[in-house]
Parts: C-alpha cells; structure tokens; sequence
C-alpha cells in the first residue's frame, strides 16, 4: 500500500528472534541493483559527482506502458546504458524486447541524439519490498535536480474508487498525479482521492516529492486482462501531447501494426498460461 505520494507501508511483520540465516535471505530477496554498461563505467570514471546529466527521464511500467512507450516514444535512436535487476529467479526468462511474461530485469536507455533524455522499460512492477532500493539505484547514477521526470503506469479499475461506478465508466481510461515542483497540468483528470498510488510508480514519486523535483505519474485504469491489450495500450496516446514527451518524439508510421502485434504477442501468452 501507499499513501497519497506513495509512501510505502510496512507490509511484512517478523518476530524478533528470527533465525540470521532467515535475515540473510529476506535480505537477498529484498536487494535491487544497477549494472551500467562498460561504456557508461569508464565515462562514470570522469564525472566529478559520479552522475550522468538527465534532464529527461521517462519510466514505463508494466506490458501496457512498456509497449506504447518502446513504440512511440523510444523507437528513435536509443542505446541501453543499464539493467536494473530486482527478484530474479534462476529459471526468469528474460528478453530485450519484453515480451516475457517472467521478464522482471529493468531497461535504461540513452538518447543518442540528446545524451539527458532517458527511458526506463519495466515489464513488471517491482515488488514492494525492493521498490525503495530500486529507485535509489536508478537515481544514484543520474543528476536529476533539473530533470522532467514522467512515469506511465497501470492499474485495474477494480482499484479505482468514485462516485459513479466503474462499469459505468469509458474504460480504459487516465489519471493523473504530480508533485508539487511540476508546475503544469496533466493531460487528463487528476486522480481523485481517496484513490493510491501503489508499488514502484508510488516509490518514485516519493523520491521525486522529498527531493523537490518535476515529477508527473500517467496512470492506466483498465480492465484488460493482465492490464495489456491494445486499448490500453492507446489510451497512453494523449501523453505524447504532454511535456516533456512532445519534445523528444519522431512520429512513428507503423506504431499502430506494431501496437496490434505486441497486444498479439501478450493475448497468446496469456492464452497459454490459462
């Protein structure tokens, strides 16, 4: 759970007299880490702070914003600068493309055409335990104090909560959720309370709050199945008229074949594991 800027709420409680060896490996399951590429080491090694300069960054979660986000906001011209590992199992089949329904390692990218602007492509929520250090991995290596970050997230509408019932509702439909350092408005109503934020897109804007920075959450309410399928998938459309994602974007002449394939790709899946 979270609070309204997603503070994460204790979810486990253990006796004191647990065994060490337990400690260790709640430990190891909890631990979230960046491996940077060799590239991007040796030009660690230069900077004075240990920070690449973001100005941009966009963070997609879950197959329904990692497949509008890698169709029409990184199909440019990106290269992978660090993984983000957090709970992985020894048999996790893992893929370039997230298109693995056990894909649980994070991409970042880098814009070759503007060295600030990055995109990070999460497949799958990270678990909550290891939301906290998940973040500070990623923002160890980025200076952000200028930076516009944006995060695109989904959720079931069984989550959602208002006044007209769901199923009465347009669905999917967007909400929209920001810090107090972003000084512009959504493109879409802002969530209404008493709705939460939860998991990592809650985490980030956390950290985004306490450290004063732009920070702007598009959030998905959909009824799909897995919370991916075509529709929501579109309904991320609007962001691209939002800063700053209208600044770093080339249209896309095959986004919506590529859309249709990537809802394909998830159906047969889902289909498999029924």
């Amino acid at each position: 759970m979270a609070t309204f800027f997603g503070e994460v709420l204790p979810v486990i409680s253990r006796a004191v007299d647990d065994e060490e060896d337990e400690d260790e490996i709640i430990s190891e399951r909890c631990d979230s880490f960046i491996h940077w590429s060799s590239r991007i080491q040796g030009a660690l090694l230069h900077i004075p702070n240990k920070k690449l300069e973001c100005n941009i960054l966009i963070v997609a979660i879950g197959p329904a914003a990692v497949g509008f986000t890698d169709t029409c906001i990184k199909h440019g011209d990106y290269y992978l600068v660090a993984n983000i590992f957090s709970g992985l199992k020894d048999d996790d089949r893992q893929t370039l493309t997230q298109n693995a329904p056990t894909d649980k390692t994070c991409y970042l990218y880098r814009s070759n055409e503007d060295a600030s602007t990055f995109i990070c492509l999460c497949n799958m929520d990270v678990a909550v335990e290891q939301c906290y250090a998940w973040v500070n991995e990623l923002f160890s290596g980025l200076d952000t104090d200028d930076a516009d970050v944006v995060v695109l997230n989904t959720s079931p509408t069984s989550r959602f909560t208002c006044e007209v019932p769901t199923s009465d509702m347009p669905c999917p439909f967007l909400r929209g959720l920001k810090t107090n350092k972003f000084s512009g408005v959504p493109f879409c109503p802002v969530l209404e309370q008493p709705n939460l934020v939860t998991g990592l897109a809650a985490q980030i804007l956390t950290y985004c709050q306490a450290y004063s920075m732009k920070a702007l959450l598009y959030q998905c309410y959909t009824k799909a199945r897995k919370l991916v399928d075509l529709e929501t998938m579109k309904a991320f459309t609007p962001c691209l008229e939002s800063t700053p994602i209208r600044d770093i974007i080339r249209k896309n002449p095959e986004a919506d074949k590529q859309l249709r394939d990537i809802a394909q790709k998830h159906e047969v899946q889902d289909t498999l594991y029924l």
